[in-house]
């Protein structure tokens, strides 16, 4: 507004421009002449979409907004070149405008000779760093492939940027012709970085911000309040949402003494039937979280999911972030987990107990850190969920990851009355006047958790240890008896721990009380009532939750192998005929039942068939 004509300048011609507010700028002030500057220009009205920086904007100055995918090794880059004549030794200093070629003294002013060494102690460098940004993937429209653009930073520029970063570049838009294929590629020189999305600990808040989230949580409500405003667009399900709330603000992590980290982040697994919205709480709690990435698992792989070897521009190899290492720091949403090849979820073990993903590829040793929270969903093998079959024999999941989750909820889609009346009139009522009431606006929210993340860092009082070890004793105690199921273990111990401190955070409280550890209890109890209570015997059994063969399952093993036994002493080969009478009689073990274990024991190489609808064991 000041110099219109200067500021089309400015886009046209960026390198006259800029040189020239350098010189204006040191001539200010007699002091400055010698001062190293960088002008930087920000907020910038030409911004750009990425898939439409073509040919016609090479040489202007442009802004675009994208996610950095990677970042290459700092390098250093020659900007004055100084020069010996071999003839007389007389020294040259050259300004180079390369990257690619160092242009040398056409002529020596002294002695007119032509043959010239570079000093390269005596040179002049700069840091210069190259890093590759793609568009936002909110911009993309279905079936589009997300345009990438190559980007030079310098000097103070370099390590400014992180794989994930969502961030608004300006600068010029150049180009360069790529040696080995003698083609042109597009590049922007970067001027300036704007971050754009922050992680939870990075966002700012004004003083005004700080007084309303210090005002909230004095609500006595604030509890239902959040919970309430968690993707408010699904009906019900409170549970699964009173777990999100608390995965969004976290437990405190821990360093102990012996370098050993104590995770503080919640993993949540929603098991369900289709339609009852798993994959809207997903994209919700993605667009909710400062710091998120969204996936799915038909279209991800074990390299998209932590990283992959890239081939850098010079020949060399960098790792490219994937989705959990772009989500340091926030949320992972992985939908249809079930659905991921087998060889890929295994990528999952380490980043989500660990919370760090190791990888040796190309030469590259490297440990990224993945300190992020997991929101998955999975649908169940048969399309619906059978409570009387073990959470394993359901879902395409192995135990070592299945056990890694703090909480799996299943959610069955049963009819009722009064439950799908009220389902009906939301569902009708959203999509008759398209607005949805908050309890807590979604840019308060936000900030709420950023400030929670960032301030509070609550610890255990003696009464809540008091409450979660009588919760611990009084639950193992059932298991004391031989025979008897393992409820629970030390795993879910430590789940219910970070419950209780984000139950904690989520009030900005700093000390854990009694009442955080009953909420977090009784969340805990419910999950595992629900998925891990044995129809056979009515008691939990933690081998039904950690997809593990549960213990009523265990003692009909054994008890069929038993009565091979007791047979074999009567029949040289046992018929199975007799077998299944037998079992029938003295343990009402129906047909079912017995072909299911014998199909297993065979898998298993425990008993074979010598002849058909004969079986024997292989050891006596």
């Amino acid at each position: 507004m000041f110099d219109p004509d200067l500021a089309d300048l400015l886009i046209e011609k960026p390198d006259e421009v800029i040189l020239a507010s350098q010189k204006a700028i040191k001539n200010i002030d007699p002091l400055m002449k010698d001062a190293e500057l960088n002008i930087r220009f920000e907020n910038l009205n030409n911004n750009i979409p990425l898939s439409d920086l073509l040919s016609k904007y090479i040489g202007n100055f442009v802004s675009a907004d994208g996610i950095v995918r990677k970042t290459d090794e700092i390098r250093p880059r020659i900007e004055t070149g100084v020069f010996e004549c071999r003839g007389c030794m007389r020294l040259h200093e050259v300004e180079q405008t390369s990257s690619n070629h160092i242009m040398e003294p056409s002529l020596c002013s002294e002695c007119g000779g032509r043959s010239f060494r570079l000093l390269q102690e005596e040179s002049k460098y700069i840091d210069t760093q190259s890093a590759r940004m793609q568009e936002p993937l909110e911009n993309l429209s279905g079936g589009t492939e997300p345009k990438q653009m190559l980007m030079v930073l310098e000097d103070d520029l370099v390590d400014e940027l992180n794989p994930g970063d969502k961030v608004r570049i300006t600068g010029t838009l150049k180009t360069f012709r790529e040696e080995r294929s003698g083609k042109f590629k597009n590049y922007i020189y970067v001027n300036h970085i704007e971050h754009l999305e922050q992680e939870f600990e990075e966002l700012e808040l004004s003083a005004e911000d700080e007084e309303k989230i210090l005002e909230l949580s004095k609500d006595p409500h604030i509890h239902d309040k959040i919970i309430a405003s968690t993707a408010p667009s699904i009906k019900g399900h409170r549970d699964v949402k009173e777990a999100i709330a608390l995965q969004l603000f976290g437990g405190s992590v821990k360093e102990l003494e012996d370098q050993t980290r104590l995770r503080g982040d919640l993993h949540i697994l929603i098991v369900g039937d289709p339609g009852i919205g798993k994959s809207q709480i997903l994209k919700y709690v993605s667009k909710l979280a400062p710091r998120s990435v969204y996936t799915s698992g038909k279209g991800t792989s074990g390299a998209g999911l932590t990283a992959a070897a890239v081939r850098d521009e010079l020949g060399g190899w960098s790792l490219e972030a994937g989705a959990l290492v772009l989500g340091d720091q926030g949320n992972v949403c992985v939908d249809e987990l079930d659905k991921m090849r087998s060889e890929d979820r295994s990528a999952l073990h380490e980043a989500l107990e660990q919370q760090t993903v190791s990888i040796a590829k190309a030469g590259i040793m490297a440990t990224l850190n993945t300190r992020c929270s997991v929101l998955a969903a999975a649908n169940p093998k048969f399309g619906t969920f059978d409570r009387y079959k073990t959470l394993a024999n359901q879902i395409d999941l192995p135990s070592p990851i299945l056990s890694r989750f703090d909480l799996i909820f299943v959610i069955e889609d049963r009819p009722n009355v009064e439950k799908d009346r009220e389902l009906a009139q939301h569902i009708l009522k959203t999509h008759q006047f398209s607005n949805i009431e908050y309890d807590i606006e979604p840019e308060l929210l936000r900030k709420y958790i950023a400030y929670a993340r960032k301030n509070i860092n609550p610890v255990l009082t003696d009464e809540a240890n008091k409450v979660l070890e009588e919760f611990y004793v009084s639950v193992r105690s059932g298991g004391v008896e031989e025979d008897t199921p393992v409820p629970i273990t030390p795993r879910q111990l430590e789940a219910t721990i970070r419950l209780a401190e984000a139950s904690a955070k989520l009030q900005l409280k700093n000390e854990v009380d009694a009442s955080d550890a009953r909420r977090a209890i009784s969340l805990q109890k419910r999950c595992l009532e629900k998925i891990g209570m044995d129809p056979d015997t009515g008691k939990i059994d933690i081998a039904r939750v950690e997809g593990r063969t549960p213990t009523s399952e265990r003692e009909k093993i054994n008890k069929v192998m038993e009565e091979i036994g007791v047979l074999e002493e009567e029949f040289d080969n046992v018929p199975v005929n007799v077998l299944k009478d037998h079992l029938a009689e003295n343990f009402d073990m129906s047909e079912e039942k017995v072909d299911s274990i014998l199909k297993q024991l065979r898998s298993k190489g425990l008993i074979y068939e010598p002849r058909n609808g004969q079986i024997k064991r292989l050891e006596n």
